[in-house]
């Protein structure tokens, strides 16, 4: 996962830390008018500007990603390279294949991305992920981050969603994160994790033994 990926994923749960922290000062604040003593003011001060400057460095960081986006400058150009498997999502899919798909992924330990913000908008893709998050988490399905990486759907020529990949990056590439020389194998289409890892591991071309070592090391 890239590092918007991990950021996308974190920025959820330092969102809610937030919320949790003022609600826990406002708590303090009522008590406080029962018996003013029991918590200093000192001590909801440092809460509330520990809360505030942790939200301040949260939005510094999405404004800076979206006016990245807005200059048109690659969203993901600090990503990783790729190697080994990445499922291709889109967050319009069907929501109960996005939730097994992306569910089943976690336990093979591959990436979940999407090609980009929804509009351009980094707000309104973090609503769309939080309430996604709430709904898969009520059914008990994995949906706890996503990498936004258009340059991953590039090097793979992702036209349609889903899609698994399945690659193994040449030494010959380097650090680049556009490389020609890795070629890979990709399912398209509603299949499971599993069942497109092993048409990959018994007739890919290029990536059948990547596919086998993922099946063989799941915990499912």
């Amino acid at each position: 996962m890239n590092a918007f990926g991990v950021f996308f994923s974190s920025l959820f749960l330092a969102m809610a830390s937030h919320a949790n922290v003022n609600d826990f000062i406002n708590e303090a604040s009522a008590t406080g008018k029962v018996a003013h003593d029991s918590v200093s003011q000192d001590t909801l001060a440092h809460w509330n500007a520990a809360s505030n400057q942790s939200y301040a460095q949260n939005k510094t960081l999405i404004d800076q990603i979206i006016e990245q986006s807005r200059q048109g400058a690659p969203i993901a150009q600090k990503g990783q390279t790729v190697d080994g498997a990445v499922l291709f999502v889109s967050f319009s899919m069907p929501e109960p294949l996005l939730f097994s798909l992306s569910d089943e992924a976690a336990s093979y330990k591959i990436p979940v991305v999407i090609n980009g913000l929804i509009e351009g908008d980094f707000k309104k893709t973090i609503t769309a992920f939080s309430m996604l998050h709430a709904k898969a988490k009520e059914s008990k399905w994995a949906f706890n981050g996503v990498s936004v990486d258009p340059l991953w759907f590039e090097q793979f020529h992702i036209t349609a969603v889903p899609a698994l990949v399945v690659s193994k990056r040449p030494s010959t590439c380097g650090q680049q994160l556009l490389c020609s020389e890795q070629t890979y194998d990709v399912v398209y289409g509603n299949a499971s994790i599993k069942n497109s890892l092993q048409l990959i591991a018994q007739k890919g071309d290029s990536a059948n033994e990547v596919a086998q070592t993922l099946l063989e090391n799941a915990h499912v």
